[in-house]
């Protein structure tokens, strides 16, 4: 899925890395002719393409950044409780990640990333959610808690 460029930094190496605004960084190297990026190697090339968007394989995939943090826990719900803008495709928060946990029993979970995921879950599994990602969760018998994190630096400032 793409993603907006928030800004950027450098690896150990001195190579240009974006920083996503879903927390995934990715490598932006100029090596032509497979990687034309020409505008990587200037401050004012980098300036114009914040904003711009990145594909971001990592959210597809559903890999959880490094450095999160849980700030919000909701839950538990079983099938009796589980509030209906959860059965029905909602999304996480921009720059918010989710993590699904099935406490007993199981659930069903549908993400619709670039390649469709489902997932059948049960006890002690976990599902992390993307930001802005369009999901829904069906629970057929036991209970499910979910828990919501941002990167540490951010949780630190509220």
């Amino acid at each position: 899925m793409e993603r907006e460029i928030v800004g950027f930094s450098q690896d150990d190496l001195g190579d240009w890395v974006a920083e996503l605004e879903c927390h995934h960084r990715q490598h932006v190297r100029h090596r032509p002719p497979f990687l034309p990026r020409p505008w990587v190697e200037t401050e004012a090339g980098r300036a114009g393409h914040i904003g711009s968007n990145l594909v971001c394989p990592l959210c597809d995939r559903a890999e959880l950044p490094a450095g999160l943090v849980i700030v919000r826990t909701v839950g538990p719900f079983d099938e009796s409780t589980l509030p209906a803008g959860l059965r029905r495709s909602h999304r996480v928060a921009r720059g918010t990640w989710g993590m699904l946990r099935v406490i007993k029993g199981r659930a069903r979970f549908t993400m619709h990333t670039h390649v469709p995921t489902e997932r059948d879950l049960r006890a002690g599994d976990r599902q992390p959610i993307p930001p802005d990602v369009l999901h829904e969760v069906a629970l057929t018998a036991g209970s499910i808690e979910v828990d919501f994190l941002v990167p540490a630096s951010v949780s630190s400032i509220d």
